[in-house]
């Protein structure tokens, strides 16, 4: 009786609501959030011996990513936060991305086991001429200052678990009036943007030999930004850049200026992961 009951209900259903509309219903898709909150953590040097503000102990690096596999947290690159917001791709329930700035050996010796062992990946901002200097010394390399290697730098690629970032082949400098690739003041435009982009796409080319991807994201040197820089950004094919002020980020499907100047906050000696991302949802 009760399913006699439910077919007639159905078929009622059926003959009032238009045909259209059944279709409709029936190839609704999947509901995309309005905002997806990705928090962004920036690193520098894993070190067992702190030798600045920047770098950390390894071993404090691992409690990072074991509190964020315990809470569920999944870590992405750039690409996926990219596909999202051009695509609509679906992201993990908690993403976080993890970066690298400055591209030290460290992160090879120290960094990629641990990566491993937790399952997780990071984006690593690389200078060009750093490495280019370490590669032509590599049996000079200390895991206090040194540089990767471009072979080093491949390897990690190949794992899957490192995404490379642009951040600039020379222009890592505080130096004759220029704070990284930041425009002058009374600087011409036009020498600036050939300056700029030459940089630039040295680095990206450099990339690309090693048959990785050219990255699509780009990291300011000391978070210097100027407008003038990012349209050279854009007609070079960059679609993301992360700055270094703190916050987090909210990403909206279609909203490509979402992924501009992407909030990091900084992994101090004095902080941890999970003190950073209480304070942000705090603050949220």
């Amino acid at each position: 009786m009760k399913r006699l009951l439910f077919c007639l209900a159905l078929l009622i259903f059926l003959q009032a609501v238009p045909g259209s509309a059944i279709i409709a219903i029936a190839a609704r898709p999947e509901e995309v959030p309005e905002e997806t909150e990705v928090p962004i953590i920036m690193y520098h040097s894993l070190l067992e011996k702190r030798t600045n503000e920047w770098n950390i102990f390894p071993n404090a690096f691992e409690r990072d990513l074991a509190y964020l596999a315990e809470n569920g947290y999944t870590t992405v690159g750039i690409t996926e936060l990219i596909d999202h917001v051009y695509r609509g791709a679906s992201l993990p329930e908690k993403p976080i991305v993890l970066t690298f700035d400055d591209g030290y050996y460290n992160n090879y010796s120290q960094g990629m086991p641990l990566l491993e062992k937790y399952d997780m990946k990071i984006v690593l901002a690389v200078i060009g001429t750093n490495s280019d200097h370490w590669t032509a010394h590599a049996d000079e390399i200390d895991e206090r200052y040194g540089h990767l290697t471009w072979p080093q730098i491949a390897q990690m690629a190949a794992t899957g678990r490192v995404e490379l970032a642009n951040h600039t082949n020379n222009l890592h400098k505080n130096e004759g009036g220029r704070k990284g690739c930041k425009m002058k003041a009374g600087e011409d435009e036009a020498a600036y943007r050939e300056l700029i982009a030459r940089d630039l796409e040295t680095l990206q080319a450099r990339i690309e030999q090693l048959g990785i991807d050219r990255p699509q994201c780009f990291v300011y040197p000391f978070g210097a930004h100027c407008s003038k820089a990012d349209e050279v950004l854009v007609e070079l094919g960059f679609k993301a850049t992360l700055s270094c002020a703190s916050g987090m980020n909210r990403l909206r499907v279609g909203d490509e200026s979402s992924l501009w100047k992407m909030k990091r906050n900084n992994r101090t000696p004095e902080t941890s992961v999970e003190e950073i991302l209480n304070r942000l949802q705090t603050d949220t």
